[in-house]
């Protein structure tokens, strides 16, 4: 499983998908793009929905299907990533990833885009859609309501867990935003009928799901250094993650499985990541220099493992090492 991630927005905002580049693009074309998105689904009762004029014409459909879709998975997304928590601290991170990091910086894009155009929300709502600028607009404006309607949703849903003040829809508007949006742009949402296969003997079982952890998630431990001091590159240390998940390693709690053999071989890859550079070698403050075993010790606690032995003898033993490696996935992790 993937961490949630706004990338049609981002796509929107920035990169292919910015509606005011999409010039001399027929009605006929986005009538067919609309056909080919597969609407997204929600796998839980949502909070809250929003309440804007219906896109009128071909272009404001497509992206307001986009749109949509993207709510809706990122929602999903998060949802699941709550449910699979290891523990509180965990459920912390990620309602605190969205509501401090993620979402922020969306109200912080869109305000520029809003007034770096001068897109007049009066004007717009008022349009028949036959203005190219409009259309635009309405895009933009439709996309900021989303991201609001995603933060007060999981505000509302996870209060248990946001550290910060709690914001209603037009406190939220003003803390980010220099205008005004009417209360009524947010509703309760519609009850749904959620789509359940459980219990059901005709349904195919769920694929087992990864979902990057770049954080601590363990209960903390005497002598154990934390992730940010020993982990160099947040990304790469999380493909390899993956990596150890796949080659079954570990499940999908990040558990060693320890199955005959498996014990030299996740030994043999905590040396390999030391040799690769997967990790800092100083501790801040005081720049004291990070020994080997302190990154051993950090591996066994995350991955619930006892390496201890393996490791030393794997040290003690560069050729035989690189031997062992050589015709393994090991070998092939890139360098940090």
């Amino acid at each position: 499983m993937k961490s949630p991630a706004l990338d049609t927005f981002q796509n929107i905002l920035f990169m292919e998908l910015r509606p005011w580049m999409a010039t001399g693009i027929a009605d006929v074309k986005y009538k067919q793009l609309l056909l080919e998105i597969k609407k997204e689904h929600f796998s839980f009762q949502p909070l809250y929905d929003v309440d804007f004029p219906k896109p009128l014409n071909a272009k404001r459909k497509y992206y307001h299907a986009l749109i949509e879709n993207d709510v809706i998975q990122y929602l999903n997304i998060f949802t699941s990533c709550i449910s699979g928590a290891l523990n509180e601290n965990e459920k912390k991170y990620w309602v605190h990833n969205s509501l401090n990091k993620i979402l922020p910086q969306k109200f912080k894009d869109t305000k520029e885009i809003i007034e770096f155009h001068k897109y007049d929300l009066e004007k717009i709502i008022g349009s028949s859609g036959n203005s190219a600028a409009f259309d635009d607009g309405y895009i933009i404006e439709f996309l900021r309501l989303q991201v609001l309607r995603i933060f007060l949703e999981i505000q509302d849903a996870y209060k248990d867990y946001a550290s910060d003040e709690f914001f209603s829809f037009e406190e939220l508007n003003a803390k980010y935003y220099s205008d005004t949006l009417p209360k009524s742009f947010i509703k309760e949402a519609a009850k749904l009928k959620i789509n359940s296969t459980t219990g059901s003997s005709s349904s195919k079982p769920k694929s087992i799901q990864f979902a990057p952890k770049a954080f601590d998630f363990r209960p903390p431990a005497k002598g154990i250094l934390s992730y940010e001091t020993i982990i160099k590159n947040a990304d790469r240390f999380s493909s390899f993650e993956e990596r150890l998940f796949t080659n079954e390693l570990i499940d999908e709690n990040y558990n060693f499985r320890d199955k005959h053999g498996q014990i030299q071989e996740l030994a043999a890859v905590f040396q390999t990541l030391f040799q690769k550079g997967y990790f800092n070698k100083l501790k801040f403050p005081g720049q004291k220099p990070i020994k080997p075993v302190e990154i051993r010790k950090f591996l066994d606690h995350r991955y619930n493992s006892k390496t201890d032995k393996q490791f030393r003898e794997w040290g003690n033993n560069p050729d035989k090492l690189a031997t062992f490696t050589a015709a393994r996935w090991i070998d092939n992790l890139p360098v940090s």
